[in-house]
């Protein structure tokens, strides 16, 4: 038996050419341009509802310290120093930069720290404390007639 001439078309290398992988990796450097400043940001807001949660948690505690020891506890905030604590409830804990707190005239120590006193009855001082960054506004809200600690986040 004879073999005449190959009818199968003639087979190219397979592979890609360099043409459409700088195409690939242009749309993999836009994809990356896109993504990276969005999870800096959200790492960012995360952190700050963290801090904002872990503030407030420590003032819960100093309420509870408060009516639990049946005396008097105080939560000193000083962000020049940018730092909050609370004698017998927290040590030292830092607060970000630009931290505003509101409390009563009668509650400031000095040009930039201030307490918050928290009664053995339950209630407190109050205090408005605002931590904020770029994209987000955290207030954490200490009502003075019931000591409630609340939250709130803004974008």
């Amino acid at each position: 038996m004879t073999h005449g001439p190959s009818t199968q078309p003639e087979q190219r290398d397979a592979g890609f050419t360099l043409l459409e992988l700088l195409v690939v990796f242009g749309i993999l450097a836009l994809a990356l341009a896109i993504v990276v400043p969005s999870l800096t940001r959200s790492h960012q807001n995360l952190a700050l509802r963290g801090m904002a949660y872990e503030l407030a948690a420590h003032l819960r505690s100093a309420r509870t310290a408060a009516q639990s020891s049946n005396a008097e506890h105080a939560m000193t905030l000083d962000p020049s120093r940018r730092l909050y604590w609370g004698s017998g409830v927290v040590d030292p804990r830092p607060l970000p930069i630009g931290a505003e707190v509101l409390v009563p005239d009668s509650e400031r120590i000095d040009r930039s720290a201030s307490r918050i006193r928290f009664l053995p009855d339950g209630s407190t001082s109050g205090a408005r404390i605002v931590l904020k960054d770029e994209t987000t506004t955290a207030t954490v809200y200490v009502d003075w007639m019931n000591g409630d600690v609340r939250v709130h986040l803004r974008p």
